[in-house]
C-alpha cells in the first residue's frame, strides 16, 4: 500500500484506489488461482474506525502478502483489499476471525445484511468473479475522487475543546433533542415461551446528534469534555421523555445516565412524573463506573431505595473474563451477543463468569439473529434486545394494524425506534407504535 502523492500541474493525485485499479487490470490477464478479499472497515461505527485500530488491522493482514505473493491496499475510506494467489481459505478465514475480535464491539462483525451476506468481509474468486471485482475497483476510484473533492470544499472539523464545548452547549439549548432520541424494547420471554416488553430503552443517537448539533466538531475527540457534554444531554433527554406525550406509557423506562445525573432536580422531576405509572431502569456504562466507583455505589443504592432497577452495561465475553460482574450487585447485567459465543469453550467461560450472578438477571443485547435468541434461552437467559426482535415486534404490529398496507416492515421498525419527528409522523397509527404488542409465537 502506498500513500497518495501530489503531482504538479494537471497531474492527478495518486491514490490507493488508483494503484488497486492498476493491479486489478494486470491480474485480469492471468486470473488462475487468484483471490481477492475485501474488508469493509468503512462500515464500522465512527468510534470504532479510529486510525490506530485500522493500522493494526492492516499490519495483521500484511503477513498474507508475503505468504501468497499478494498485494494489499488501505483505501481512502479505511477499507482494506488483499489480492493474492493460491491462498488457503482456512488461513484467510483465521486472519479475518482475528480482525473480527479486534472490532468485536461493533455490530458489523456479527450482523448479516438482509440477504444473508456477511457485511464485514467479501471474498472474490477472480477466475469466476473477476468482472464484478474489476467493476468494484473502478467504482472505488470514482468514490475516492469525490471524497477528495468533498474534503477540499468541506469546512474543517474541529476537536472538542473548551471553546468548541461552549459553542456546542449553546446549540443544545436551541436544538430539538427529541429528534435524536432513539428507543428499543427489551423483551422478556417467560416459561410458556410467550414474550412481552419488559422496558423500553431510550438513548441518544450519537451519529444523529453529531449531524444535527455539531457537524463541524468531533464531539468524541475528548472523552472528559464529552462526559461533561453527556451530563447536560442527560438532563435534556429526561425533560424530553416527560414532555413526549406517549399514546401508551411504557411499562418501564430505561435510560443511560451518568452517576451525577441521579442527584439532579431534573432527575427527581422525571422520577416524580412517572411514579405509579411506569417503572424506571437506569443503565450505567462500565467505563463510567470505573471512573467513579464510589459515585456508582451511591447512585445504585439510591435507585434501589426508591424502588428502581440498575443495569451494568457494556459487558462482553472479553470483559467477563477479567471482571467479576457480581461485585457490582446491579439488578441486571447487559451482555453483548457475538457469534463466537456459541463455541463450546466460550460458552463454558460465560457460564463460569455469569453463574454466580444468575442468568435470569442477564440481558442479552445486540441480538440480530435467531441464533442469538436460541443460545440465550439454552443458557437460561430470559431478557433480550436487538434488531431481530425489533423486526418481530414490527411484524406483529403490522399484522394487527389497520394501516399496515401503506408500510413496509423496515418502515415500521424505524418508526418504532423514534419518539418524534417526520418518521413517526408518517405512521398512520401512533397508538400502535406506542402499544408494543406481546409476541405470542416465540419458539
Amino acid at each position: 500500500m502506498n500513500a497518495g502523492a501530489f503531482g504538479t500541474g494537471r497531474q492527478e493525485v495518486v491514490t490507493s484506489e488508483n494503484l488497486l485499479f492498476d493491479a486489478a487490470e494486470r491480474v485480469g490477464r492471468i486470473r488462475e488461482g487468484r483471490l481477492a478479499l475485501h474488508l469493509h472497515l468503512s462500515r464500522l461505527q465512527p468510534a470504532n474506525r479510529e486510525e490506530g485500530r485500522i493500522r493494526i488491522a492492516f499490519r495483521l493482514f500484511e503477513t498474507m502478502v508475503d505468504a501468497y505473493r499478494g498485494q494489499m491496499f488501505l483505501l481512502t475510506n479505511s477499507d482494506i483489499i488483499l489480492i493474492c494467489k493460491d491462498a488457503r481459505i482456512s488461513e484467510l478465514d483465521s486472519m479475518v476471525y482475528k480482525l473480527r475480535a479486534l472490532f468485536s464491539t461493533d455490530p458489523l462483525t456479527y450482523a448479516e445484511s438482509p440477504d444473508g451476506q456477511d457485511r464485514f468481509v467479501t471474498y472474490y474468486d477472480l477466475e469466476a468473479d473477476y468482472d464484478s471485482f474489476f467493476a468494484l475497483c473502478g467504482q472505488m476510484v470514482s468514490s475516492a475522487k469525490k471524497m477528495a473533492e468533498t474534503q477540499r470544499t468541506a469546512p474543517q472539523i474541529q476537536p472538542l475543546d473548551a471553546q468548541t464545548l461552549t459553542s456546542v452547549l449553546e446549540r443544545i439549548g436551541a436544538t430539538d433533542i427529541a429528534g435524536v432520541v432513539r428507543r428499543q424494547a427489551c423483551i422478556v420471554i417467560n416459561e410458556k415461551m410467550t414474550a412481552e416488553v419488559a422496558f423500553q430503552e431510550f438513548f441518544m443517537s450519537i451519529a444523529d446528534l453529531q449531524k444535527v448539533l455539531a457537524p463541524d466538531v468531533n464531539i468524541l475527540s475528548n472523552r472528559w469534555l464529552f462526559q461533561h457534554l453527556s451530563q447536560v444531554l442527560d438532563l435534556r433527554v429526561l425533560s424530553v421523555l416527560q414532555d413526549t406525550g406517549f399514546r401508551k406509557m411504557p411499562a418501564a423506562f430505561s435510560v443511560n445516565l451518568n452517576m451525577a445525573t441521579i442527584e439532579t432536580p431534573v432527575f427527581q422531576q422525571f422520577e416524580a412524573s412517572i411514579r405509579g405509572k411506569a417503572g424506571l431502569v437506569v443503565e450505567f456504562q462500565l467505563l463510567d463506573i470505573f471512573n467513579d466507583l464510589d459515585g456508582f455505589f451511591r447512585a445504585r443504592d439510591k435507585l434501589r431505595s426508591h424502588g428502581h432497577k440498575s443495569v451494568l452495561d457494556g459487558m462482553s465475553p472479553v470483559t467477563l473474563q477479567f471482571m467479576d460482574a457480581e461485585l457490582f450487585d446491579t439488578d441486571f447485567i447487559k451482555v453483548s451477543w457475538s457469534p463466537d459465543m456459541i463455541d463450546d469453550i466460550k460458552t463454558a467461560e460465560i457460564q463460569h463468569a455469569l453463574g454466580p450472578v444468575g442468568f435470569d438477571r442477564v440481558i442479552l443485547s445486540r441480538c440480530d439473529t435467531e441464533t442469538s435468541i436460541s443460545w440465550g434461552l439454552s443458557q437460561g437467559i430470559r431478557m433480550f434486545q436487538g434488531r431481530f426482535l425489533d423486526s418481530m415486534i414490527s411484524a406483529v404490529t403490522m399484522a394487527e394494524c389497520g394501516k399496515s398496507s401503506a408500510c413496509t416492515l423496515n418502515q415500521c421498525t424505524q418508526r418504532h425506534g423514534v419518539i418524534s419527528g417526520r418518521t413517526r409522523a408518517e405512521c398512520g397509527d401512533n397508538d400502535m407504535l406506542d402499544a408494543f404488542p406481546p409476541l405470542k409465537a416465540i419458539r
